[in-house]
């Protein structure tokens, strides 16, 4: 009896930091993604070749020395540059390091499906940056999780982060 209760109270005890993750939605920006942690936002500019100041919303929170960002870009209606656009953030994301993972993940199935690229980038400072990159409606997603130079590579959480991103036709439930 005493193990089973040593059983229960491991699992209960283990269960605490991913029971933390929740989802933050953001309708204006229509998208939705968990959170470690209690994400602060904040107006930014993005940079492009394409468009010097392009209006950008960023959302971060900082969890066991792990940062988690997503920047929502809006491509003011620059469509016809969309390709462009997510395949210059992939590039610059690339030239900071060694990409050591690269993937094409997909948000919903068949004729809702969304694809995006992710990298894996080991930087020249140590540092690791697992991003995924999404171009939707208008917009370029891009979900990072920055894990400090010295840490721990192998840890999956960063991972969770830039895999929960979500976009409607869920309506944000």
């Amino acid at each position: 009896m005493r193990a089973f209760g040593f059983i229960v109270l491991a699992l209960v005890l283990g269960v605490g930091p991913a029971s933390a993750w929740e989802e933050y939605t953001y309708p204006d920006q229509e998208v939705a993604i968990q959170f470690p942690a209690t994400p602060t936002s904040a107006k930014s500019t993005y940079k492009s070749i394409y468009a010097k100041s392009l209006s950008s919303m960023v959302y971060s929170a900082e969890l066991d020395h792990v940062i988690y960002r997503l920047t929502v870009v809006d491509l003011a209606g620059d469509v016809e540059r969309a390709s462009s656009y997510l395949n210059e953030a992939g590039y610059e994301l690339m030239r900071k390091g060694e990409v050591i993972f690269t993937d094409f993940p997909r948000v919903y199935q068949d004729e809702k499906s969304i694809y995006g690229v992710t990298l894996t980038v080991d930087r020249k400072d140590g540092s690791r940056v697992l991003s995924t990159l999404y171009y939707h409606k208008g917009r370029l997603y891009m979900a990072e999780a920055v894990l400090p130079a010295g840490g721990d590579k192998a840890t999956i959480t960063p991972s969770r982060f830039v895999q929960t991103i979500r976009f409607p036709p869920d309506s944000f439930k």
